[in-house]
């Protein structure tokens, strides 16, 4: 819950990290992390890009410890997706983390621009839409859909961490 305390020692953080430690990756080749706020997010609005400054402070390490592949948000009502991201560079897929913003059920609500950022793969805030994800055991096809419509706006790829 990105909306309370998420910082390591945390009793948050420290449920968050045990359920990541236990995940057998053998058996479960995708670890998805949700929350409310995102982490990476370029819509210029400066409170919460420091709210999600603070989230990468306290999470992206923990993602990267424990191989989390994709982290699913919302808060902003738009859609975001970046490249392979960590330490705000964008990194060779299946080394890292893929952010994913999915609030454009209320699009109509976003006024905000976005921020230039390299690692802000594909932005959208005018349609309603939604995430579709399949997987195997080796990769993760994400697409983001348009609602009504069914138009394929974003569409990646995410292999198994290496």
């Amino acid at each position: 819950d990105s909306e309370h305390d998420f910082r390591p020692g945390s009793r948050q953080f420290l449920w968050l990290e045990k359920d990541l430690k236990s995940v057998d990756r053998k058996r479960t080749p995708w670890v998805v992390v949700t929350s409310h706020r995102p982490l990476y997010a370029s819509q210029d609005a400066e409170d919460d890009y420091i709210v999600g400054r603070n989230m990468i402070k306290a999470l992206e390490e923990l993602f990267h410890t424990y191989k989390v592949n994709i982290h699913l948000s919302g808060h902003y009502h738009s859609y975001e997706s970046t490249c392979t991201v960590v330490g705000g560079e964008c990194v060779k897929p299946g080394t890292a983390t893929v952010y994913v913003v999915v609030g454009t059920s209320g699009h109509a609500l976003e006024e905000q621009a976005y921020r230039p950022y390299p690692w802000s793969k594909y932005q959208n805030c005018v349609t309603f839409g939604y995430e579709r994800i399949t997987a195997n055991t080796t990769h993760m096809h994400v697409e983001y859909v348009t609602a009504p419509g069914g138009k394929v706006l974003d569409d990646f790829t995410i292999p198994v961490w290496e």
